[in-house]
């Protein structure tokens, strides 16, 4: 178990040591499970009272932060510098550079230096695998297919032949990467398949979560650009591009031909259509359809999205709603009912009366 003190972690991360910066720290846990020897981390103020009373030896909080009586590590970035910790106290595991006697490569399939494969990996014809990367156990790569240098695949990813995989990209087991697009003509009595003759590219530092699948393009490529992060479970229709440094999150889905620009978030379950553009860091909430073009910056919400402000006006008026329909439903009724006279205007009918000694 790797064993450092507050100041050299504090070095790692390009943080600042208020309290004994000689304090031996063993170990990373959240607030309530964290013991005297390990590190915690106040991320949010809400938290502060749970991290008074955490047994933790020492908190990573924001610089400006304080915590009475607690040695502290001052980051600007708790999140980024807890990233950072955790991968001194965790590291990946260290690729063993050795093929498995239980892994079929291809006489013409070509590994750099120190490549792992591990068993019953199936690597196709001409197959390329750069330097360091790691193959885990059933990794299938197609025909012709490209990985880059120290990418990582877990168990079961499956590459189709011709797809390329930049440099250190992380693919989650179950992953498909260059299944056919979803594609069809109409014909009578049914609908006859388009061949898919495109390839899927993956670009340089992209992590691709489990069970995620991307389809080939028709034509030319579907493109994940450098630095996307893909949740589990999302769906990539053909031709897509996804711009550089987007974010899907799981179970989001995009059909064929729509563009991503840069720093796109698809938030859980969100959709967006095919042959539309998304701007440059424009957000899609949750479970919305995004079913028209979307500009730069832009944040939507709902079914179909509009901006979120609308929506949340929107939701408003919606809650008023019974309210509403109660104060008509009153204003009907009385709208119907028959009219009666104002107190003291009523006029009694029939004969007029005689007044004595006077005329009618």
């Amino acid at each position: 178990m790797p064993r450092y003190t507050l100041s050299e972690i504090a070095a790692r991360v390009g943080g600042e040591v208020r309290g004994d910066p000689g304090r031996p720290i063993l170990g990373v846990q959240p607030l309530d499970s964290a013991g005297p020897d390990d590190l915690s981390f106040l991320a949010h103020p809400r938290y502060r009272e749970a991290a008074a009373a955490s047994r933790a030896a020492a908190l990573i909080v924001k610089t400006g932060e304080d915590v009475t009586g607690r040695d502290l590590l001052l980051v600007d970035q708790p999140y980024t510098a807890l990233a950072a910790v955790i991968g001194l106290f965790h590291p990946p595991t260290a690729a063993s550079g050795t093929v498995s006697p239980l892994a079929f490569v291809d006489a013409t399939a070509r590994l750099g230096e120190g490549v792992t494969v591990g068993p019953f990996v199936v690597l196709g014809a001409r197959t390329e695998v750069g330097d360091g990367a790691v193959l885990m156990a059933g990794v299938t790569l197609g025909d012709d297919v490209t990985v880059g240098p120290a990418s990582v695949l877990y168990p079961r990813v499956v590459i189709y032949p011709g797809c390329v995989v930049g440099a250190r990209v992380v693919i989650h087991a179950g992953a498909v990467i260059g299944s056919d697009g979803f594609g069809f003509g109409e014909e009578s009595g049914g609908r006859a398949k388009i061949p898919q003759i495109g390839i899927v590219r993956v670009e340089d530092d992209v992590e691709i979560g489990a069970g995620t699948t991307i389809d080939r393009a028709t034509f030319g490529a579907t493109v994940v650009g450098r630095g996307a992060r893909i949740d589990n479970l999302v769906q990539i229709g053909h031709n897509v591009t996804i711009g550089p440094g987007a974010v899907l999150v799981a179970q989001s889905g995009i059909a064929g031909s729509t563009r991503l620009g840069p720093g796109v978030i698809l938030a859980g379950q969100a959709g967006v259509a095919g042959h539309l553009k998304i701007g440059a860091k424009a957000i899609v909430g949750a479970k919305s359809a995004a079913l028209a073009d979307v500009p730069d910056g832009a944040f939507v919400v709902g079914h179909p999205a509009v901006d979120h402000r609308e929506w949340k006006r929107a939701q408003a008026a919606l809650r008023r709603l019974p309210l509403l329909l109660r104060r008509l439903q009153a204003l009907e009724a009385a709208a119907a009912a028959p009219r009666r006279p104002a107190p003291g205007t009523a006029r009694k009918r029939g004969r007029p009366t005689r007044r004595k000694g006077g005329t009618r």
